[in-house]
Protein backbone atom coordinates (compact mmCIF):
# COMPACT_ATOMS: atom_id res chain seq x y z
CA UNK A 1 0.00 0.00 0.00
CA UNK A 2 1.17 3.40 -0.78
CA UNK A 3 2.34 5.65 1.65
CA UNK A 4 1.28 8.79 -0.36
CA UNK A 5 -2.01 8.53 -2.01
CA UNK A 6 -2.97 10.79 -5.19
CA UNK A 7 -6.53 11.41 -6.14
CA UNK A 8 -7.51 13.99 -8.53
CA UNK A 9 -11.03 15.60 -8.59
CA UNK A 10 -11.64 17.31 -11.50
CA UNK A 11 -8.89 20.40 -11.43
CA UNK A 12 -8.00 19.55 -7.53
CA UNK A 13 -4.87 17.57 -6.84
CA UNK A 14 -6.16 15.81 -3.25
CA UNK A 15 -2.21 14.50 -1.80
CA UNK A 16 -2.67 12.19 1.45
CA UNK A 17 -0.13 11.01 4.04
CA UNK A 18 -1.14 7.22 4.05
CA UNK A 19 0.72 5.95 7.32
CA UNK A 20 -2.42 6.30 9.80
CA UNK A 21 -1.25 3.58 12.54
CA UNK A 22 2.13 5.51 12.70
CA UNK A 23 0.09 9.00 13.03
CA UNK A 24 1.88 9.27 9.57
CA UNK A 25 5.57 9.77 11.04
CA UNK A 26 7.79 9.95 7.91
CA UNK A 27 9.47 7.15 5.95
CA UNK A 28 12.05 7.76 3.06
CA UNK A 29 8.93 6.25 1.08
CA UNK A 30 6.56 9.07 2.23
CA UNK A 31 9.25 12.05 1.39
CA UNK A 32 10.22 10.76 -1.44
CA UNK A 33 6.90 9.92 -2.72
CA UNK A 34 5.64 13.58 -1.37
CA UNK A 35 8.51 14.86 -4.00
CA UNK A 36 6.76 12.58 -7.02
CA UNK A 37 3.21 13.72 -6.16
CA UNK A 38 4.24 17.32 -6.63
CA UNK A 39 6.67 16.75 -9.69
CA UNK A 40 3.51 15.24 -11.09
CA UNK A 41 0.97 17.76 -10.24
CA UNK A 42 3.19 20.51 -11.55
CA UNK A 43 3.06 19.02 -14.85
CA UNK A 44 -0.34 18.59 -15.18
CA UNK A 45 -1.61 21.69 -16.70
CA UNK A 46 -5.28 20.38 -15.75
CA UNK A 47 -4.69 20.64 -12.27
CA UNK A 48 -5.63 24.05 -10.87
CA UNK A 49 -5.07 23.85 -7.03
CA UNK A 50 -3.87 21.06 -4.48
CA UNK A 51 -5.14 19.89 -1.22
CA UNK A 52 -2.52 17.87 1.53
CA UNK A 53 -3.68 16.03 4.19
CA UNK A 54 -3.01 12.93 6.44
CA UNK A 55 -4.89 9.83 6.26
CA UNK A 56 -6.55 8.76 9.63
CA UNK A 57 -6.58 10.95 13.28
CA UNK A 58 -3.65 13.21 12.00
CA UNK A 59 -2.00 15.12 9.64
CA UNK A 60 1.76 13.99 10.88
CA UNK A 61 3.36 13.58 14.44
CA UNK A 62 6.83 13.94 12.73
CA UNK A 63 9.79 12.13 12.28
CA UNK A 64 9.54 8.92 13.36
CA UNK A 65 11.74 8.40 16.29
CA UNK A 66 12.28 4.76 16.14
CA UNK A 67 14.22 4.76 12.75
CA UNK A 68 15.75 8.21 12.97
CA UNK A 69 18.98 7.66 12.59
CA UNK A 70 21.31 8.29 16.09
CA UNK A 71 24.08 9.71 13.40
CA UNK A 72 24.00 14.01 12.95
CA UNK A 73 25.31 13.51 9.64
CA UNK A 74 22.48 11.07 8.22
CA UNK A 75 20.07 13.64 9.35
CA UNK A 76 21.09 16.82 7.81
CA UNK A 77 21.62 14.55 4.98
CA UNK A 78 18.00 13.56 5.41
CA UNK A 79 16.99 17.07 5.75
CA UNK A 80 18.88 18.63 2.96
CA UNK A 81 17.80 15.76 0.07
CA UNK A 82 14.67 14.77 1.29
CA UNK A 83 12.90 16.51 3.31
CA UNK A 84 13.34 19.60 1.82
CA UNK A 85 13.03 19.48 -1.65
CA UNK A 86 9.02 18.52 -0.19
CA UNK A 87 8.97 21.64 1.59
CA UNK A 88 10.41 23.68 -1.28
CA UNK A 89 7.63 22.05 -3.47
CA UNK A 90 4.94 23.17 -1.94
CA UNK A 91 6.46 26.36 -1.55
CA UNK A 92 7.70 26.51 -5.05
CA UNK A 93 4.87 25.15 -7.00
CA UNK A 94 3.07 27.72 -8.94
CA UNK A 95 -0.20 26.84 -8.05
CA UNK A 96 -2.27 27.21 -4.48
CA UNK A 97 -1.51 24.18 -1.68
CA UNK A 98 -4.04 24.25 1.18
CA UNK A 99 -2.93 22.29 3.85
CA UNK A 100 -5.70 20.42 6.05
CA UNK A 101 -4.79 19.74 8.94
CA UNK A 102 -6.99 17.35 10.71
CA UNK A 103 -5.72 15.66 14.38
CA UNK A 104 -2.18 17.65 14.56
CA UNK A 105 0.78 18.55 12.84
CA UNK A 106 3.86 17.89 14.28
CA UNK A 107 7.29 18.51 14.47
CA UNK A 108 8.29 18.36 10.69
CA UNK A 109 4.91 17.80 10.00
CA UNK A 110 4.38 21.08 10.90
CA UNK A 111 7.07 22.22 8.45
CA UNK A 112 4.82 21.07 5.60
CA UNK A 113 1.72 21.99 6.93
CA UNK A 114 2.90 25.91 6.96
CA UNK A 115 4.57 25.70 3.75
CA UNK A 116 1.06 25.65 2.20
CA UNK A 117 -0.45 28.74 0.95
CA UNK A 118 -3.54 28.24 3.01
CA UNK A 119 -4.38 26.11 6.02
CA UNK A 120 -7.02 24.95 7.13
CA UNK A 121 -7.61 23.44 10.24
CA UNK A 122 -10.38 20.69 12.45
CA UNK A 123 -11.76 22.11 15.34
CA UNK A 124 -9.61 19.91 17.51
CA UNK A 125 -6.22 19.95 15.37
CA UNK A 126 -3.17 21.44 16.70
CA UNK A 127 0.34 22.61 15.58
CA UNK A 128 3.51 21.50 17.90
CA UNK A 129 6.48 22.11 17.86
CA UNK A 130 7.87 19.45 20.30
CA UNK A 131 11.95 19.47 19.26
CA UNK A 132 13.23 20.63 22.71
CA UNK A 133 11.96 18.00 24.59
CA UNK A 134 14.26 15.50 22.87
CA UNK A 135 16.81 17.98 22.37
CA UNK A 136 16.79 19.25 19.03
CA UNK A 137 15.83 22.65 17.54
CA UNK A 138 13.07 22.95 14.89
CA UNK A 139 13.81 21.84 11.56
CA UNK A 140 12.01 21.56 8.02
CA UNK A 141 12.02 25.61 7.93
CA UNK A 142 10.04 26.03 11.02
CA UNK A 143 12.07 28.83 12.76
CA UNK A 144 12.15 30.64 9.84
CA UNK A 145 8.24 29.92 9.36
CA UNK A 146 7.39 30.75 12.77
CA UNK A 147 9.42 34.04 13.11
CA UNK A 148 8.34 35.26 9.91
CA UNK A 149 4.67 34.58 10.89
CA UNK A 150 4.38 35.24 14.76
CA UNK A 151 8.14 37.21 15.23
CA UNK A 152 10.79 36.02 17.10
CA UNK A 153 10.17 36.46 20.21
CA UNK A 154 6.59 34.31 20.04
CA UNK A 155 8.06 31.86 18.25
CA UNK A 156 10.90 31.54 21.33
CA UNK A 157 8.51 30.75 23.57
CA UNK A 158 6.67 27.87 20.70
CA UNK A 159 9.54 26.54 19.64
CA UNK A 160 11.26 25.61 23.24
CA UNK A 161 8.48 25.46 25.39
CA UNK A 162 6.85 23.53 22.70
CA UNK A 163 2.94 23.58 24.02
CA UNK A 164 0.20 22.34 21.80
CA UNK A 165 -1.00 25.59 19.52
CA UNK A 166 -4.86 24.75 19.00
CA UNK A 167 -6.36 25.58 15.76
CA UNK A 168 -8.49 28.58 17.16
CA UNK A 169 -4.62 30.45 18.43
CA UNK A 170 -3.42 29.09 15.06
CA UNK A 171 -6.30 31.44 13.16
CA UNK A 172 -5.36 34.15 15.85
CA UNK A 173 -1.08 34.19 15.35
CA UNK A 174 -1.85 34.07 11.46
CA UNK A 175 -0.78 30.33 11.20
CA UNK A 176 -3.88 29.04 9.78
CA UNK A 177 -6.81 30.64 7.98
CA UNK A 178 -9.77 28.96 9.53
CA UNK A 179 -10.73 26.46 11.54
CA UNK A 180 -14.16 23.95 10.57
CA UNK A 181 -15.73 21.25 12.28
CA UNK A 182 -13.88 17.77 12.34
CA UNK A 183 -15.93 15.85 9.80
CA UNK A 184 -16.46 18.86 7.58
CA UNK A 185 -12.50 19.62 6.98
CA UNK A 186 -11.69 17.58 3.55
CA UNK A 187 -15.02 19.16 1.95
CA UNK A 188 -14.24 22.61 3.04
CA UNK A 189 -10.67 22.33 1.97
CA UNK A 190 -11.26 20.80 -1.31
CA UNK A 191 -14.57 23.49 -1.69
CA UNK A 192 -11.74 26.26 -1.48
CA UNK A 193 -9.57 24.44 -3.40
CA UNK A 194 -12.58 24.30 -6.09
CA UNK A 195 -12.89 28.02 -5.84
CA UNK A 196 -9.20 28.68 -6.65
CA UNK A 197 -8.63 26.54 -9.16
CA UNK A 198 -11.29 29.46 -10.81
CA UNK A 199 -8.44 31.76 -10.58
CA UNK A 200 -6.50 33.00 -13.65
CA UNK A 201 -3.36 30.76 -13.12
CA UNK A 202 -0.79 33.78 -14.71
CA UNK A 203 -2.45 35.82 -11.47
CA UNK A 204 -2.31 33.20 -9.01
CA UNK A 205 1.33 32.11 -9.91
CA UNK A 206 2.52 35.67 -10.11
CA UNK A 207 0.71 36.25 -6.79
CA UNK A 208 2.16 33.68 -5.39
CA UNK A 209 5.66 34.60 -5.88
CA UNK A 210 5.12 37.82 -5.12
CA UNK A 211 4.06 37.40 -1.63
CA UNK A 212 6.79 34.30 -1.02
CA UNK A 213 9.12 37.29 -2.25
CA UNK A 214 7.50 39.74 0.24
CA UNK A 215 9.30 39.78 3.02
CA UNK A 216 12.86 40.10 1.23
CA UNK A 217 11.59 43.07 -0.66
CA UNK A 218 11.18 46.83 0.16
CA UNK A 219 8.67 48.87 -1.18
CA UNK A 220 9.95 50.13 -4.07
CA UNK A 221 11.60 46.68 -5.52
CA UNK A 222 8.06 45.23 -4.56
CA UNK A 223 6.17 47.85 -6.90
CA UNK A 224 9.02 46.88 -9.32
CA UNK A 225 8.70 43.37 -9.17
CA UNK A 226 4.62 43.35 -9.43
CA UNK A 227 4.88 45.83 -12.21
CA UNK A 228 7.37 42.94 -14.21
CA UNK A 229 4.65 39.82 -13.31
CA UNK A 230 1.59 42.92 -13.97
CA UNK A 231 3.29 42.85 -17.70
CA UNK A 232 3.14 39.59 -18.51
CA UNK A 233 -0.83 39.36 -17.01
CA UNK A 234 -1.65 42.17 -19.18
CA UNK A 235 0.00 40.56 -22.73
CA UNK A 236 -1.78 37.50 -21.34
CA UNK A 237 -4.91 35.47 -22.60
CA UNK A 238 -6.42 35.17 -19.25
CA UNK A 239 -6.60 38.98 -19.24
CA UNK A 240 -8.42 39.53 -22.81
CA UNK A 241 -10.76 36.87 -20.87
CA UNK A 242 -11.42 38.36 -17.70
CA UNK A 243 -12.30 42.29 -19.18
CA UNK A 244 -14.51 40.86 -22.08
CA UNK A 245 -16.01 38.32 -19.07
CA UNK A 246 -16.70 41.47 -17.05
CA UNK A 247 -18.11 43.43 -19.80
CA UNK A 248 -20.34 40.51 -20.88
CA UNK A 249 -21.67 39.60 -17.45
CA UNK A 250 -20.09 36.20 -16.95
CA UNK A 251 -18.07 34.12 -15.31
CA UNK A 252 -14.88 34.20 -17.02
CA UNK A 253 -13.14 30.78 -18.31
CA UNK A 254 -9.18 31.15 -17.74
CA UNK A 255 -6.88 29.07 -19.59
CA UNK A 256 -3.29 29.84 -18.25
CA UNK A 257 -2.36 31.64 -21.72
Amino acid sequence: MSEVLYEERGRVALVTWNRPDALNTFTHEMRVGLIDAFKKIAAAEHIRAVVLTGAGRGFSAGADLGSLPRVGAKVQAMIDEEFAPGILAIAQLPKPVIGAVNGFASGIGAGYALACDMLVMGEKAFVQLPFAKIGLVPDGGLTWQFAERVGTRLAFELALIGDRIPAARCVELGLANRVVPDAELLDQAIALAEKLADAPPLAVAGTKQLLRRAHALDLAGAIREEGEIQRGCIDSQDFDEGVQAFFEKRAPQFTGR
